[in-house]
């Protein structure tokens, strides 16, 4: 007969063999749902970060070029309004020659016997006169209200 060999044992299933679900909380130093460092995936935060830099740098540059057309435009007014102010004051300095000219004494004496006038041969001063003195000033007195004229004639 052949030898007995004894019956394999089976083991009892344990708690051990069954293997334990993973934690539902990430590991550290990872966050859940991105790929951990030098992993397929890695490029895409790259590129965001690119694109990011390249926004600000873009942003800032057409900042500097609105700030600077800003300025150009005020300096292109202020020198406008310089020439105006530079013309302005040459006419008005003009005027005021032509002014102290028309207004010199014998200019205007000229100017007057050319228009048929004659220099008077006597001149007579009138005498002051003395002005009464100066009645004051009526008061208005607000509508409903008595005033002091109105009172005394009332009594």
């Amino acid at each position: 007969m052949p030898a007995a060999a004894a019956p394999e044992r089976v083991r009892p299933v344990t708690a051990a063999a069954v293997p334990e679900p993973r934690p539902s909380t990430p590991r550290p130093g990872r966050t859940e749902g991105r790929p951990a460092p030098g992993r397929p995936g890695r490029g895409r935060s790259m590129r965001r970060s690119v694109v990011a830099s390249a926004v600000v740098v873009v942003a800032s540059l057409l900042t500097v070029v609105g700030a600077d057309a800003y300025l150009t435009q005020g300096q292109v007014r202020l020198t406008r309004m310089q020439q105006q102010l530079t013309s302005a004051s040459g006419r008005h300095r003009d005027l005021e020659a032509q002014v102290a000219t028309l207004t010199n004494p014998s200019k205007v004496v000229s100017e007057a016997e050319r228009a048929g006038l004659d220099a008077p041969t006597k001149v007579t001063d009138l005498p002051a006169v003395s002005l009464p003195a100066p009645t004051p000033e009526p008061t208005a007195t607000a509508p409903g209200t008595r005033s002091s004229t109105t009172a005394a004639r009332t009594r």
